[in-house]
């Protein structure tokens, strides 16, 4: 009888886990369909609609080119115009880079993370010290273990700037023993436990989710001298295939 116990003890921890690991391979795939149509959308954000609006603005600097002198009520409306223009243009680009950042894809980690950093310090006004190894160091990253680490740069400075009435965030991206490592500590008043256990923290869970399935390891805990410290780990060669 105590045998049988064990075996068919066994058995349900056997399938525990393999149901843990197709609901973690599913997850992760349902991450790789989200980022490849956000993709998609910002680069006909920024192709379309910003090829559109910037020929919206050259007929509108070629109509105030031409206004007679004795039109001032038409020269107001139309340098209106060209100030909502420029509001479209700027609002174009930002929701394009939130969707998915191109230089993500087409300069890199280093570039995309050094920007993401500098908007959200001019948006929020919080101090932002970061510190980034050499990019060449992040020559072998995959597609997938950058995508993770900006995710998680970009959820975690989401997170400083809605909760943690912080004064100062560092943020440090380095290469350590064959793993690209993220650490993001913030000086405000920290996370409880009780936080991150909550169901409508997604943005944590992902970040958890989308580390674990790449091989690598994730953690948010309060700083020691306050505030809430986050580190992810992922491999620089990921032994799955294909999540972006």
């Amino acid at each position: 009888m105590i045998l049988r116990d064990i075996t068919r003890r066994i058995e349900f921890e056997d399938a525990l886990r393999r149901q843990q690991d197709e609901l973690r391979e599913l997850s992760a795939r349902v991450l790789e369909a989200r980022e490849e149509e956000k993709t998609l959308i910002a680069r006909e954000l920024h192709d379309e609609l910003g090829q559109l609006l910037t020929a919206l603005k050259m007929d509108v600097a070629w109509l105030r080119g031409r206004l007679p002198a004795d039109a001032p009520e038409t020269a107001a409306k139309v340098e209106q115009m060209n100030t909502v223009l420029d509001q479209t243009v700027g609002s174009v680009r930002r929701i394009s880079a939130d969707l998915r950042p191109l230089m993500l894809d087409d300069l890199g980690l280093v570039d995309a993370a050094s920007w993401l950093v500098e908007d959200f310090a001019q948006r929020s006004g919080i101090d932002c010290k970061l510190n980034i190894a050499p990019e060449f160091e992040f020559d072998a990253l995959e597609r997938s273990a950058a995508t993770a680490l900006y995710r998680a740069l970009q959820e975690s400075l989401t997170n400083v700037g809605r909760h943690a009435q912080a004064r100062c965030t560092r943020i440090a991206l380095r290469i350590e023993d064959g793993n690209a490592c993220l650490e993001v500590e913030d000086d405000g008043r920290g996370i409880d436990a009780e936080d991150i256990a909550k169901p409508r923290s997604l943005g944590l869970k992902g970040m958890r989710e989308r580390a674990l399935y790449l091989g690598g390891s994730f953690e948010v805990v309060r700083a020691p001298r306050g505030g809430t410290r986050l580190r992810l780990r992922v491999p620089l060669h990921s032994a799955r295939q294909g999540v972006a």
